[in-house]
């Protein structure tokens, strides 16, 4: 027999749960420098004792080295969208590039969210809030330098800080800057060094949070400095920028709000001696403040466009009154926030808290913040003083398009964009997946479309008329041709023109645009290829792209430059897609355009590898770093991708015996690699590894260099387990066992009652256990590993009753007989346990959708909250994911993120020890340590594990006693004594008139939204015993409700959108799915709930008795058999050729599924040959019999008669049909070889007889 399991799909969940993070689960394998170290690095590193800062290997010091040459923007010919509008103004994104937790910043890693920022078109610095002085990764310098971006890194000064330059000083910013200004003969000795050491590393500028006090010595030591490092990057032709926060001044005073004027015109600098290249202003600028500005700047000899009109977008978004100011003032414009993400990235949670939600929310904030509100930098709102970051709100916003212009760096052949925006669901080359797992690397990203989007009609406009009529192009991660998206054109337009690219290529006539695409409606592309000239940008020249051979499948067309009236030394200035009458349906996938030269060679230089670095070995994975290097380097030598041929490098796999497998690229001189895949087993551990070097056409480059086969250690064996069923009856055998095949045997395995904490069941060593458990309840599984380390399942086994269902069991399937003739009945019948019942509705909740219980139905701190609740998975913010919230949407920063209470599912935590990922907390109002949960009130030792039930109960007294119970166990008291109420707070950010709503699941900042099923939600006003919790645990039925019990839901039934409120509160407190309209970021005062309609077509908690019921089917699989009839666990089949017949059941229900097949059940065999005897027995003749051609059929009855000709396997190869009367003669031929035939004959639908027949 073959039982049907949940150990594979349990496995993948396992798997799954791990990869949906915003930041990743797999370690930090890479090691960076200490701040305070630098100049001890920098000295040794001048003297060339030290390659790389202490503690960093040569291999991770690559992580951080910028291999692509900065690129310069086009200056010649440039255009824009908007006459008006100056090129010359600036934009700098003072935000970090980075993760919650401050730590990956651009690193490669193995998850799919990351900042992929790429509107780089309209940027001119990224001040990279989060990096350290002189650490930047190489993420994010590849992708700014390719798109002749500025990168710096800030000295994070704590605001009222003082900093004097003294060696002796407690804090290691005055420390740094003491050694880094030291002076010799009258010139300081650092500055050349520090400057070369920047462009090492592709660092542009350094960044001073400079709102500390100091004296106006040490503001001239620091400003002498910063002019002698510009003089000094000019002799080693490097960009080197300053920038400074415009809030400590020349006398070393916290001056805001001032403008640039004399107070701080020595850190800014005159055209001879440049101090600082960005001057930031503080938030409380207004039309005086940049008029004022501009005229120091002028009187200064500098351009006003050095200094920046700062914008507070953690604080205020893009709320300004003087947005208009800058129509008048030539100032630039900086974005300042927050201290761990871009504000534009961490509120990007418009559409929910997964990655797929947040990267989708993140790409269309971008464009409404950039190209203005109607995703077009050609028809741009008015000026909008008062948008947050709010997708819903930027629909109304006028766009940084207004005030800037978007630039490029495209003037080299060949050009090559994949729309590859650096991170993907899985990698894919040549629109095939090469690696089917998340990934994140922004060094890989693509030159992305300069404008997103300007389309216009075939009149080269667009307006309010038109706007609604044009293509809807949009970056997607749903397919790619290369890495891990591509361009989507899509809906019904006449004629669309999408200018894509602003480039100045100078061609000649042979050379090749090309475009990769893929039609997913139909064949027909409905698109052209343009391009423009330099000076004659509205002078199309375009081509027809050729429909698809199949829809779904890349197609790539090439032209000759020549073919679109193209002469040498043309300069292409604008390239594009032009789609007309295109249907409704349409769909256009690109995943590449090109101008090449295809007679271009490179001398692309084949890397060697330097190390590789095994991390981790898992049973069917491993983890490592490989370094390679395409030139050696010595002393300050460094090379850029371009020197060497090379655009990117391509990594590779072989685990001996199995195919090479392409799993990642990168433009760094070492690669990261998490989850290489390995088949399974001790024997098979032999693997290597590979680079490969690709030269900037994307066709040409090295052949793959490989290390020679190495052994792969098992080292990092896997605990999880699961089980063979998903519930469990009680006295029913049930299976628990290791994921990981090759895990070594457990000493010890044990049940505990999940209450109690009693032992119930213990089986011995090994990789699985066998149990058996009478008792309905809740139980914990105790495994004790090989070397003797306890892992402790919370609920990880139910023992349920019998009348919810359970797994159908198959226990025989028998025949009626062993033989028997072909045409003539045989019975199977089997004998199983159905395992139907009647089981409980569940509450499917998928975030960004969350339960909504009406506030008013709880008042006071005497209460509970309880409910029964199974997740799918956890995607954790930085501080977890939510289950239960009580908060209001009208209340301000950072109450309506927080609220009355909230219970937290936590990522692994230090507090006074080390907490392990999905422990529980339960904070409340009046815990003002937002960021981290209340030590003394988490379920500490009892973590959530995915795909499991588990019950939890919060109380609160009125004496400020808090409590949790974890599947009927109380595991957290305290009293906090200051834990309040909204109503009883004189905090003015609460809206303590405002009802704050209860919630199960929903996201908020720093944390993600709850995936997954719930089941019987209690909400008491009173605060709950240890024996009521395991009361409340079992449900209530209606008309026994207690008096307390408030809110109450199961999910039985829905009322429009609506479940009905069954506690004593009643139908006023009905609860309902709902999302968050209209938030974004920090500032939620516009945003409304709505309601969705809910799901509850799921199996809920297995404990609970309900309405949802458990039905089991029978599928047969039978061969050539044919059921006549069927009924109560008996089937009658005929078979129409003869053979030994085996028969396959299967038995399924909601629960699951058992399947059982008997090889050779029984001999069918053929009616005996003759003529005689066939005509003996129904009146029907065959001849002759062997025959050659064909045979002759005579019918000794009327009727309707249908001819089948079988093969010898019993597959039909002809049939034929007609109606015969008594003694009527008819010739069947036969086509085919010689062999054995059968005849079948059916009269009026039903086998007549079977006979069979020889071809000679």
């Amino acid at each position: 027999m073959k039982r049907f399991t949940l150990f594979a799909s349990l496995a993948l969940a396992s798997c799954l749960s791990a990869t949906a993070q915003r930041t990743p689960t797999h370690p930090l394998d890479i090691q960076d420098a200490k701040f305070e170290d630098l100049p001890n690095y920098l000295e040794a590193w001048m003297k060339g004792e030290m390659k790389q800062p202490q503690g960093v290997s040569a291999i991770d010091d690559q992580f951080y080295i910028s291999r692509v040459r900065p690129l310069e923007r086009i200056k010649d010919g440039d255009y824009q969208v908007r006459q008006g509008v100056n090129p010359e103004r600036k934009m700098c994104l003072w935000t970090p590039l980075d993760d919650p937790t401050s730590k990956w910043k651009a690193l490669p890693r193995y998850c799919f969210e990351g900042d992929n920022f790429s509107l780089w078109s309209y940027i001119d610095i990224h001040g990279n809030w989060t990096s350290p002085w002189i650490r930047s990764s190489a993420g994010l310098t590849d992708v700014a330098h390719k798109n002749g971006v500025s990168v710096g890194c800030v000295m994070s000064i704590g605001y009222g800080a003082y900093i004097y330059l003294n060696n002796w000083r407690p804090d290691t910013y005055s420390r740094v800057l003491y050694k880094l200004t030291q002076k010799k003969g009258g010139k300081f000795i650092y500055a050349a060094p520090f400057v070369r050491l920047m462009k090492y590393y592709g660092i542009n500028g350094i960044g001073f949070n400079s709102e500390f006090h100091t004296s106006a010595d040490v503001m001239t030591q620091l400003t002498e400095f910063f002019v002698e490092c510009h003089k000094e990057a000019k002799k080693i032709d490097w960009k080197f920028e300053v920038h400074w926060y415009d809030g400590t001044d020349d006398r070393g005073s916290i001056h805001f709000d001032g403008g640039l004027g004399d107070h701080n015109k020595k850190i800014f600098g005159d055209k001879d001696n440049i101090a600082t290249d960005m001057l930031f202003a503080n938030y409380n600028w207004g039309n005086w403040h940049l008029n004022g500005s501009v005229s120091t700047a002028n009187r200064l000899g500098r351009s006003s466009f050095d200094y920046y009109a700062g914008f507070d977008i953690q604080g205020r978004a893009l709320r300004n009154n003087n947005w208009s100011a800058l129509l008048n003032n030539d100032i630039s414009i900086g974005f300042w926030g927050a201290h761990s993400q871009s504000l534009i990235h961490q509120s990007a949670t418009d559409d929910g808290t997964s990655d797929i939600a947040i990267q989708k929310a993140y790409l269309k904030k971008q464009e409404l913040i950039f190209s203005g509100g109607n995703n077009n930098p050609g028809y741009l709102p008015g000026i909008n003083t008062n948008c947050t970051l709010a997708n819903s709100s930027l629909k109304n916003f006028h766009g940084l398009a207004t005030f800037l212009t978007a630039k490029s760096t495209i003037q080299q052949i060949p050009f090559v964009s994949r729309f590859n925006l650096g991170n993907g669901l899985s990698f894919r080359k040549d629109g095939q997946v090469a690696f089917d797992h998340k990934w994140y690397n922004l060094n890989t990203q693509d030159f992305m479309p300069t404008w997103r989007w300007w389309i216009t009609d075939s009149n080269d406009e667009v307006n309010g008329s038109n706007i609604n009529g044009l293509v809807k192009a949009e970056l997607t991660f749903d397919d790619a041709y290369w890495g891990g998206s591509c361009l989507s054109l899509s809906g019904q337009t006449d004629f669309s023109r999408v200018k894509l690219f602003k480039t100045m290529l100078e061609v000649q006539p042979d050379y090749e645009f090309s475009v990769t695409y893929k039609t997913l409606k139909g064949t027909d592309s409905h698109a052209k290829l343009f391009v423009a000239l330099k000076d004659h940008t509205t002078d199309y020249k375009q081509v027809d792209l050729p429909a698809t051979e199949t829809a779904g499948k890349w197609s790539t067309f090439t032209v000759k430059a020549s073919d679109l009236g193209l002469a040498a030394g043309d300069k292409v200035a604008m390239m594009g897609l032009v789609v007309e009458n295109s249907p409704a349906d349409y769909q256009l996938h690109v995943g590449e355009m090109a101008l090449r030269n295809s007679t271009q060679l490179f001398n692309t230089a084949t890397p060697t590898i330097k190390q590789v670095q095994v991390l981790r070995g898992r049973y069917n994975a491993c983890d490592f770093k490989l370094q390679y290097a395409s030139k050696d380097e010595s002393d300050w030598e460094k090379t850029y991708n371009d020197e060497v041929g090379t655009w990117y490098y391509e990594i590779y796999f072989q685990q001996k015996g199995q195919k090479e497998q392409l799993l990642t690229a990168t433009t760094s001189w070492a690669a990261y690699v998490v989850d290489a895949p390995m088949v399974s087993g001790n024997d098979k551990r032999d693997c290597r590894f590979g680079v490969r070097a690709v030269a900037p056409d994307g066709k040409q480059g090295s052949e793959i260099v490989w290390t020679p086969y190495q052994r792969v250690e098992y080292n990092q064996p896997l605990s999880d387990v699961v089980a063979d069923r998903p519930v469990i009856k009680p006295g029913e055998e049930f299976t628990l066992k290791y994921l990981d095949e090759m895990v070594p045997a457990a000493t010890s395995w044990s049940l505990n009652d999940a209450v109690t904490g009693a032992t119930v069941a213990t089986a011995g060593s090994g990789t699985s256990a066998t149990f058996r458990v009478d008792q309905e309840g809740t139980y914990d599984l105790v495994v004790v590993d090989s070397e003797g380390k306890s892992t402790t399942t919370r609920g990880k086994v139910k023992i349920t009753p019998e009348a919810t269902g359970a797994v159908p069991h198959i226990n025989t399937l028998t025949a009626d007989k062993q033989t028997e003739q072909t045409g003539k009945p045989v019975s199977y019948t089997y004998d199983a346990r159905l395992g139907e019942g009647m089981a409980s509705h569940g509450l499917v909740i998928t975030d960004p959708k969350m339960f909504r219980i009406p506030g008013d139905v709880q008042k006071g701190k005497s209460y509970s909250y309880a409910l029964w609740f199974k997740a799918d998975n956890f995607n954790h913010d930085k501080q977890g994911t939510n289950l239960i919230n009580k908060n209001s949407i009208k209340d301000s920063w950072p109450h309506n993120n927080w609220g009355d209470l909230w219970v937290t599912i936590r990522p692994e935590w230090q507090g006074r020890s080390l907490h392990p990922a999905n422990e529980v907390s339960f904070n409340t109002m009046g815990w003002t340590s937002h960021d981290i949960p209340y030590e003394d009130v988490m379920t500490t030792g009892y973590s959530v594990t995915p795909g499991v039930w588990n019950h939890i109960v919060v109380t609160h007294t009125d004496g400020n006693i808090q409590k949790i119970y974890f599947n009927g166990r109380e595991v957290a008291s305290h009293s906090f004594s200051n834990s309040i109420r909204r109503e009883d707070s004189n905090d003015n950010r609460i809206r303590s008139y405002e009802v704050a709503d209860i919630f199960i699941g929903g996201g908020g900042v720093y944390k993600s939204g709850f995936n997954g099923v719930i089941d019987e939600v209690q909400v008491w006003d009173k605060p709950l015993s240890k024996e009521e919790v395991l009361e409340a645990m079992k449900g209530y039925k209606e008309g026994s409700i207690p008096s307390n019990l408030k809110a109450y839901f199961t999910f039985e039934e829905v009322d429009g959108k609506k479940f009905k409120n069954l506690g004593t509160a009643g139908r006023d407190f009905d609860g309902s799915v709902v999302v968050t309209e209209g938030s974004g970021g920090e500032n939620t005062s516009t945003a409304a709930y709505v309601d969705q309609q809910p799901d509850n077509n799921v199996l809920g908690f297995p404990g609970v008795v309900g309405t949802y019921e458990v039905k089991t089917t029978p599928t047969w699989e039978l061969g050539d058999g044919r059921i006549s009839s069927e009924s109560d666990k008996t089937a009658v089949v005929t078979y129409a050729a003869p053979g030994k017949k085996n028969v396959t059941l299967k038995l399924k229900n909601g629960w699951g599924e058992d399947e059982k097949t008997v090889n050779e059940i029984v001999d069918i065999t053929a009616i005996p040959d003759g003529i005689s005897t066939v005509e003996a027995q129904t009146g029907l003749s065959v001849y002759p019999n062997p025959f050659v051609e064909s045979v002759n059929m005579r019918f000794a009855e009327n009727g309707h008669y249908t001819i089948n000709i079988l093969g010898a396997t019993g597959s039909l190869l002809q049939s034929n049909q007609f109606d015969a009367v008594e003694g009527q003669v008819v010739n069947v031929a036969i086509s085919g070889a010689r062999g054995i035939y059968f005849v079948q004959v059916m009269k009026n639908g039903k086998t007549y007889k079977t006979l069979k027949v020889i071809k000679k």
